[in-house]
């Protein structure tokens, strides 16, 4: 992580669960990732990050190929009901995306295995310069209201799970998507003169390919900024010029409350710098730096934000030999519960 950014790519994402079974059935039996940990964040140490109510929380990281990053914790949130899955233009977190070898395969197998998805694979472009990047991308209603967003890109980045193992059909997470009411502000929270991730290019387009696999309405106009870090996963913010549509979803994604999508883990290099530019950047500290629980955070120093647009980010402050961490290091994930072992892994097998 350079001087100049104070945090890396994304780590992980936070989905809040009920149904656990059919989450490991998913991205364990079907997408051929591992769980990696468990356990249970007690009450008071919950609480003191998340804040008060949370009570609690048992989670399960799951990883792609031991990868340390673009991992996903579930955290178990039960007694609620489901929410709605959120559309692109729904006000909120959005989606968590991951790169497929075929996404024609992709859509065919985990359909004959039980899966939703909202529409068959459709291929949109993004206008960079004289030159339009394709991409095909389609959407899987995922258990408790999370939107998987399978991408097989025309050129595809480098991810850490297709480096270990190259010939696994899916990767870790390649980027977490949200849309947004103060565009400007929330590009500028997390860009190259805010918390420092890079721009890949912030642009304003149109196209059929988008529309259908969205379920827009024909001419959609979308602006779209790529923020990265060193690490695969990036952030894509996003607003369509049409604000008359959607739903906001902010006040039902709070990090061990809700389920669904509910919040983003970044690993910071200062965390009380961090917070300091939090402030300066319109976002909110929620709780302050403290040494967080071992379960899950390895008794590393932890805070929990929102954006400018008051979006839930939970910080972990980088060790100063992050690599020996247990939260970032790439290592050979556990093999699933024994529930799941004898149950085919459709999309591995080919």
């Amino acid at each position: 992580m350079s001087d100049k950014c104070l945090v890396g790519g994304v780590n992980a994402a936070f989905v809040g669960v009920d149904d656990l079974t059919s989450h490991l059935d998913l991205y364990v039996g079907q997408l051929g990732w591992s769980v990696a940990a468990e356990g249970v964040i007690a009450q008071e140490a919950a609480e003191r990050l998340w804040g008060n109510g949370v009570g609690s929380v048992g989670y399960v990281e799951l990883r792609a190929a031991g990868a340390g990053h673009g991992r996903l914790v579930l955290l178990r949130v039960g007694g609620r009901k489901a929410p709605e899955h959120p559309s692109q233009a729904d006000t909120g977190l959005v989606a968590i995306n991951m790169y497929t070898r075929d996404i024609e395969v992709s859509h065919r197998e985990l359909t004959a295995a039980g899966q939703r998805f909202r529409t068959p694979p459709a291929t949109w472009a993004v206008p960079l310069g004289e030159k339009l990047i394709s991409v095909t991308q389609t959407f899987l209603l995922a258990p408790d209201g999370v939107d998987v967003v399978f991408v097989q890109p025309a050129t595809a980045r480098g991810t850490a799970a297709w480096d270990a193992e190259p010939e696994r059909h899916y990767t870790e997470l390649t980027s977490v998507v949200c849309h947004v009411p103060d565009y400007e502000a929330e590009v500028a929270f997390w860009g190259p003169d805010g918390l420092g991730l890079d721009s890949w290019y912030d642009v304003s387009f149109t196209h059929p390919g988008l529309d259908e696999m969205a379920q827009l309405p024909a001419g959609s106009e979308m602006r779209l900024s790529f923020l990265a870090g060193p690490t695969t996963a990036r952030l894509e913010i996003t607003r369509l010029a049409d604000r008359s549509l959607g739903t906001d979803r902010r006040p039902h994604q709070r990090t061990a409350r809700d389920l669904g999508h509910t919040g983003w883990l970044f690993l910071v290099r200062d965390l009380e710098e961090t917070l300091a530019r939090v402030r300066d950047l319109g976002g909110s500290v929620l709780s302050e730096a403290h040494t967080g629980p071992q379960a899950l955070f390895d008794g590393a120093r932890v805070a929990f934000v929102d954006t400018p647009n008051g979006l839930p980010v939970t910080f972990i402050e980088d060790a100063p030999h992050a690599e020996t961490s247990p939260m970032t290091q790439q290592h050979p994930a556990r093999a699933p519960r024994q529930s799941h072992d004898q149950r085919t892994a459709t999309t591995e097998k080919r």
